[in-house]
């Protein structure tokens, strides 16, 4: 076992992504003292990097198997969560974040359920992950300002279904170059190609009523044409690290934009 399996650090890279982007954009979007956000910035860090523990030891748990270094790691995670998280509550009063924080945990348990159950790569499981952890984009906002606005449930939805994009691409590349069912390689094609139309619909609708549309519009260009070819063209072969370093560049740009978008308002 490695160091980064002793220390039971998260596998999927593109996760991290998925964090920080929503934070980055969260910031970025709100007008007023920024030096919570660090403090926030730590406690989400760690309660991240907790999951890989509380899944090992919720696995274990389930298959009534020893579990004393997963365990170990995830209060120490946890404890150091709610270290960098206490002066959020003790010192600015940022109250509002435990109803978020508890919806953060209350996911968390059911992907850890979902991951002894194998069904955590699942759809609906990487959708309600991604939920989980696009709400670093409301928490920034909200300890920015002090208070829930309105534009903290939009940052979290156009995270949430900028993200969800990535889930029905990647499956879709996986199964047209390795899937052995021509039905599941179709339903793939079917699934992704649907949910960019709704995505596409949706922007469009944006673009009409609001001006945050054409950026929203710029900050989704990237993931859509990606969709959008594959659909059309399905390639046989697939470079996981090629599609990892793309999808990374298009978060990039989805940062930039979607920031813009909001800050626009």
């Amino acid at each position: 076992m490695g160091w980064r399996g002793r220390l039971k650090l998260p596998k999927e890279h593109g996760a991290w992504a998925m964090l920080y982007v929503p934070l980055a954009i969260g910031t970025l979007a709100a007008e007023g003292e920024r030096r919570p956000v660090l403090w926030l910035s730590l406690a989400v860090t760690f309660l991240f990097i907790a999951r890989e523990s509380v899944l090992a030891w919720w696995r274990a748990r389930r298959r009534h198997q020893p579990a004393r270094l997963a365990r170990t790691w995830m209060l120490i995670y946890f404890g150091l969560a709610a270290i960098f998280g206490a002066p959020l509550l003790l010192e600015y009063r940022l109250l509002g974040l435990i109803p978020l924080a508890i919806g953060a945990m209350a996911l968390l348990l059911v992907n850890a359920e979902q991951a002894a159950r194998l069904e955590d790569r699942t759809i609906l499981g990487e959708l309600l992950a991604i939920f989980g952890l696009t709400m670093t984009a409301p928490a920034a906002h909200y300890v920015i300002r002090r208070q829930w606005e309105l534009m903290a449930l939009g940052l979290w939805g156009v995270s949430t279904l900028y993200f969800a994009s990535s889930v029905f691409y990647v499956k879709l590349r996986l199964q047209a170059a390795h899937g052995r069912s021509p039905e599941r390689r179709e339903q793939a094609r079917r699934q992704c190609a649907i949910y960019h139309a709704f995505l596409i619909a949706a922007l469009v609708s944006l673009a009409l009523t609001h001006r945050m549309g054409v950026f929203l519009a710029l900050a989704f260009a990237p993931a859509l044409g990606r969709a959008f070819r594959h659909v059309l063209w399905p390639a046989e072969h697939v470079n996981l690290r090629r599609v990892g370093l793309a999808e990374i560049f298009n978060a990039f740009v989805f940062l930039i934009f979607a920031a813009l978008a909001f800050r626009s308002l």
